[in-house]
C-alpha cells in the first residue's frame, strides 16, 4: 500500500493535498489492486476532488479497477450517503466509465438499484442514459436488481422515466420479470407499484413456466404470502394453467403450529380477563349503601344493599363494558379449548374467533376501568389525569396492535382483493391454492371495524362523562 492510500486512509486532508502537490508521481496504490480514489468515495467530496484534481494521474483513478473489477464509481455508488462524491466523479470522466462493469457483470448503475439509491440512479442514468440497457452475466437490468433487493424507490424512478418503461416487462436469463423478482424477495409495495403504475404484465412464464403469483406460494412468511396474494390477486393475476385437482395449497403446517402453541397461553390470558371482571363486578365503584330504609335527597327510596352510583349513566357505561368483558373473554376460553379439542381442518376459524373476543374483552375492560375512575372521581380530575393517560395509552396500543397484525398491503388492495375473489367464487385457483388468505381478510377487516367500534365506545363514555 502506497503512502497516499495510506494518508487517503486515515482521513488526513492536509497530508493528501500535500502529497498530490508535491509529487506528481506518488504512487496511489492499494489493497486488491485499488488505489487511493477507491478509498477516498468514503472519506467524502473533499477528498475526492484533491484526488481527482491531481495532476497528471487524478482523472485516470476513476477509471482503473480492483482485483473485483469494481472502479471507485462502482465503490461511490454503492452508498447513498455521498451523492456529492458520485456527481464529482462523473464531471470528471468520460460517459464510458459508468458502463464499466466487475467480474459478476454489474455496472455501478446496477449496484445503486440494489442499494435502494434512487437519487444515485438518476444521476448515472442522466450521465449515461444507455447505461440503463446493460445487462449482468445473469441477464439482469438494474430494475431486475432493484426488484430482487425490494427497492421501490429505484422501481418508481423506472416507472416515472418514460424511456426507461421498456425494461419493466424484460425478462432476465431465467426468464423473470421484475415482478417474478419482486415476489420472490417478497416485497408486496414494489408488486403493487408495477402492477398499479408500471402497468406490467403478470402472465409472463419464466424459463420453468411460473408466473409471478406461482411464485408466491414459495413464500415461508405467512404475512409476506398474504400480502403478495393479495396484491397480486387484486389486479387479476393467474398461475399458468393447471389442472384444478393438482394445485397445489400453501404449506399451512407453520400457522398450525403456531395456533396449536398460542392457544394455551391465550386461554389462560381469557380466563386472567374473566376473573378480573368478575371481581369487577362484586367490587362496585362508590360501593353499597349501608343506610336501611328512608330515601334519597331526589325522594326516591333508598334499599339496603344497593349500588351507590346505580343512578349514574358513567355508572351504567361501567356495568356494561364489565358484563361484556366478562362474555367475550369466557367465550374466548370455550373456542380456545374446542378448537385444541377438536384438531380439525378449520380449527383455526374458533382460533380466529377467539382472538376477536380476547381482543373486545381486553379493551372493554380498559374502558371499564376508565368508566369506573370517572363515576368514583371529580370530572376535573378525570379530564386532567385518567382521561388523558387511558385515551392516549388506548390508541397507542390499537396502533400498535393493528400494525402487528397486519400485513404489508394497503387497505385498497384488500378490498379489491375481495373483490376480484368475490366476484369469481370457488372458481379461482387463488382461492383454490390459498385458502387462508380470504379468512385472514375478512378477519382484518373485521377486526379494524372492532376498532372503530372502540373508539365510538370511547367517545360515547366521554361524552356521558362530559354531561355528568
Amino acid at each position: 500500500m502506497s503512502v497516499l492510500y495510506l494518508a487517503v486512509m486515515s482521513g488526513s486532508l492536509p497530508t493528501v493535498r500535500s502529497i498530490t502537490t508535491r509529487c506528481g508521481n506518488a504512487s496511489s496504490a492499494g489493497l486488491s489492486s485499488q488505489n487511493a480514489l477507491h478509498a477516498a468515495v468514503f472519506q467524502g467530496s473533499e477528498m475526492v476532488r484533491l484526488l481527482l484534481e491531481w495532476t497528471p494521474c487524478g482523472p485516470s483513478l476513476a477509471s482503473q479497477a480492483d482485483d473485483t473489477g469494481s472502479t471507485p464509481l462502482h465503490f461511490a455508488s454503492s452508498t447513498g450517503d455521498h451523492l456529492s462524491v458520485v456527481g464529482a466523479i462523473l464531471r470528471a470522466v468520460p460517459p464510458c466509465v459508468v458502463r464499466m462493469r466487475d467480474s459478476g457483470g454489474l455496472s455501478a448503475l446496477h449496484v445503486a438499484a440494489g442499494m435502494g439509491h434512487d437519487r444515485v440512479a438518476e444521476s448515472l442514468i442522466k450521465a449515461c442514459p444507455d447505461a440503463a440497457e446493460l445487462r449482468d452475466d445473469h441477464g439482469g437490468t438494474f430494475l431486475h436488481a432493484a426488484a430482487r433487493g425490494g427497492q421501490l424507490k429505484v422501481v418508481r424512478l423506472a416507472i416515472k422515466k418514460r424511456t426507461l418503461r421498456g425494461l419493466l416487462n424484460a425478462q432476465d436469463g431465467d426468464g423473470n420479470t421484475p415482478l417474478h423478482l419482486a415476489v420472490a424477495a417478497g416485497a408486496p409495495a414494489v408488486a403493487e407499484a408495477l402492477m398499479g403504475k408500471g402497468k406490467v404484465r403478470d402472465d409472463v412464464m419464466n424459463n420453468d413456466g411460473q408466473t409471478p403469483l406461482d411464485l408466491a406460494v414459495r413464500s415461508t412468511s405467512f404475512f409476506s404470502m398474504v400480502s403478495l396474494v393479495t396484491t397480486l390477486a387484486a389486479f387479476g393475476a393467474q398461475s399458468h394453467p393447471k389442472r384444478r385437482d393438482r394445485v397445489q395449497q400453501w404449506d399451512g403446517r407453520e400457522i398450525t403450529k403456531a395456533i396449536e402453541k398460542t392457544s394455551d397461553s391465550l386461554a389462560v390470558i381469557a380466563v386472567l380477563v374473566a376473573s378480573v371482571a368478575f371481581t369487577a363486578a362484586n367490587s362496585l365503584p362508590g360501593s353499597y349503601e349501608q343506610s336501611g330504609g328512608g330515601t334519597n335527597p331526589e325522594g326516591k327510596e333508598v334499599i339496603k344493599g344497593m349500588a351507590v352510583l346505580q343512578h349514574e349513566p358513567i355508572f351504567k357505561c361501567f356495568l356494561i363494558l364489565d358484563s361484556f368483558a366478562l362474555v367475550t373473554s369466557v367465550l374466548a376460553v370455550v373456542l380456545l379449548l374446542y378448537g385444541k379439542a377438536s384438531r380439525s381442518a378449520g380449527s383455526w376459524k374458533n382460533f380466529a374467533a377467539a382472538l376477536h373476543c380476547l381482543w373486545l374483552s381486553l379493551v372493554s375492560m380498559v374502558l371499564a376501568f376508565y368508566a369506573a375512575l370517572a363515576a368514583v372521581t371529580s370530572t376535573a380530575a378525570v379530564r386532567g389525569i385518567a382521561y388523558n393517560i387511558i385515551h392516549n395509552a388506548l390508541f397507542v396500543l390499537l396502533a400498535v396492535v393493528s400494525h402487528f397484525v397486519s400485513p404489508r398491503v394497503s387497505s385498497r388492495m384488500l378490498s379489491k382483493y375481495l373483490w376480484q375473489c368475490g366476484s369469481r367464487g370457488r372458481r379461482s385457483v387463488v382461492v383454490q391454492q390459498y385458502p387462508l388468505v380470504g379468512a385472514f381478510v375478512r378477519n382484518l377487516i373485521l377486526f379494524r371495524v372492532a376498532n372503530c367500534v372502540v373508539v365510538l365506545v370511547l367517545v360515547g363514555v366521554t361524552t356521558v362523562l362530559a354531561l355528568r
